[in-house]
């Protein structure tokens, strides 16, 4: 976490890397984040929770001429894929054939995980902010984050979908592994395992938005004490959003909270 610094604001605002995840470790500081958010007028996600249609997304996120992956790939793989998938996850994704590659990744990721928790932290902190009366903003649209996922080359997502059905357990560890890393406050090495686990993806899925959500950061920073709560894989590397920031003169000092 950050206090965010500008040179003509009276108060500070402030950025929080989460996890989207419903694991107990996402919310390792829940009590003093919030206790920092108290401070703010105003709370910004990566998309405005509140918005009808960040909750429909998915319906969006379908293949083109609605095709189905039994059309894009060969139905002796699809099926294996399937198998492997529906009992290392619990997910069947022949429910979701018509969706991009990328959506099931996603989809059977988040069943890998653990999660202790009804919601993911982000969600809870959206929730809190809007119970205090905070005015909510999200720094992307739904749109833009779809437009993401449809400039991702189809060939690269079933590659990634067929990858994960026969790495499957080291997927998980891999997800576990992220999990310990947040919790230990590494944001670099987080960024690195991100940035290796979505491979040529990563223009479109950090390097395009950390822009995108760094002059978003700023723009809202100007104008009210806001507390800004984005992926974690966002703030690290040469591209992040601590780094964008720093180069707009913004001053970024780090808040540490003791270990309990």
């Amino acid at each position: 976490m950050w206090q965010i610094e500008l040179e003509e604001n009276l108060t500070p605002s402030y950025l929080l890397g989460t996890v989207h995840a419903r694991c107990e470790e996402a919310f390792i500081n829940i009590n003093e984040w919030c206790a920092y958010l108290d401070r703010c007028s105003d709370f910004a996600a990566e998309i405005d929770l509140d918005d009808p249609t960040s909750q429909n997304w998915i319906n969006e996120a379908r293949l083109p001429n609605n095709q189905s992956m039994l059309e894009l790939l060969p139905e002796k793989k699809y099926f294996k894929v399937r198998k492997i998938i529906k009992k290392a996850s619990g997910l069947d994704i022949d429910q979701f054939q018509h969706f991009l590659p990328i959506v099931l990744c996603q989809l059977v990721q988040e069943q890998l995980m653990p999660s202790e928790m009804p919601y993911t932290l982000d969600q809870y902190l959206w929730d809190y902010a809007r119970r205090q009366g905070k005015k909510g903003h999200g720094l992307e649209t739904t749109e833009q984050q779809l437009q993401v996922l449809h400039k991702i080359p189809l060939e690269e997502q079933l590659k990634d979908l067929l990858y994960l059905g026969k790495n499957i357990n080291k997927e998980r560890r891999e997800l576990f592994k992220m999990i310990e890393l947040y919790a230990t406050g590494d944001y670099q090495s987080l960024f690195k395992a991100a940035k290796k686990s979505i491979g040529g993806a990563r223009r479109f899925l950090l390097y395009d938005r950390n822009h995108l959500m760094a002059n978003k950061i700023l723009a809202l920073a100007h104008g009210h004490s806001t507390f800004f709560a984005i992926g974690a894989a966002h703030l690290g590397g040469q591209k992040g959003v601590l780094r964008l920031l720093k180069q707009t003169g913004a001053k970024l000092k780090p808040i540490l909270f003791k270990e309990d």
